[in-house]
């Protein structure tokens, strides 16, 4: 099924490939990976239907495993960066999400994926695994938030994206305390980022950690942060 998935894939994207966005769209990355030129969302759209159609349809009590296989086989067999972006679209699952089978590969996928695109692409994955299971990512995450590889650092300090109150605001603290000084620009974009984002649930808490901390943050972070803060300081 993976292989036939995979080619499915192909055809799909070659059938609607625009060379001149394709080349447009490369060169915005600043990757040597080619792609087919498939807006995002639409690309998005041919992957989950054929995740459907050929995934889910005789195996349900095995899609996940079908999905996780699938996945991995069409993230390392890519040609194109749209493959990569189709092995991580078909994750997006409630059998996947936060089912903690799912970690090997995402690790994989920081690992082997190493730009901000295929990184930020499987954030939710890591906020639904640290809502099921909230120890044993959170200490994931704090290891490495000062790991040598700077995505795995950056996987840390945006894995609460999306979790809103649920956001473990010490366990934040401490993945941007233990980046603050970080030479990366990517690194110090999602520290801002983290920050930026959960000022939507808690201006007040940003501000005061923005206070705290105004001396070690990195002007990126700092501005990054406050980018949505009325009568910021910051700004």
């Amino acid at each position: 099924m993976a292989e036939q998935f995979f080619q499915r894939v192909t055809e799909e994207h070659l059938a609607v490939a625009d060379p001149t966005r394709a080349l447009k769209m490369q060169a915005y990355l600043k990757s040597e990976i080619p792609h087919f030129g498939v807006p995002r969302a639409q690309s998005r759209k041919i992957n989950v239907t054929l995740a459907a159609e050929i995934l889910d349809a005789d195996n349900r009590s095995e899609a996940a495993a079908t999905r996780l296989e699938t996945s991995r086989y069409t993230w390392d067999h890519f040609t194109h960066r749209d493959h990569r972006y189709a092995a991580q679209d078909i994750l997006d699952v409630r059998s996947i999400r936060g089912n903690i089978d799912v970690l090997p590969l995402l690790t994989h996928m920081v690992d082997t994926g190493q730009w901000w695109d295929l990184i930020d692409g499987i954030q939710r994955q890591y906020a639904a695994l640290l809502v099921n299971h909230r120890q044993e990512i959170a200490e994931l995450l704090l290891t490495w938030a000062t790991h040598e590889n700077k995505w795995r650092r950056r996987t840390a300090i945006i894995g609460q994206l999306n979790l809103k109150a649920e956001t473990d605001t010490t366990l934040l603290t401490t993945v941007i305390e233990r980046n603050a000084s970080h030479p990366d620009f990517f690194v110090r974009k999602a520290i801002g980022w983290a920050l930026r984002e959960y000022a939507k649930t808690d201006e007040q808490w940003v501000r005061d950690f923005l206070g705290t901390h105004s001396g070690d943050l990195s002007s990126l972070s700092i501005r990054e942060a406050s980018k949505h803060l009325l009568n910021s300081k910051h700004e």
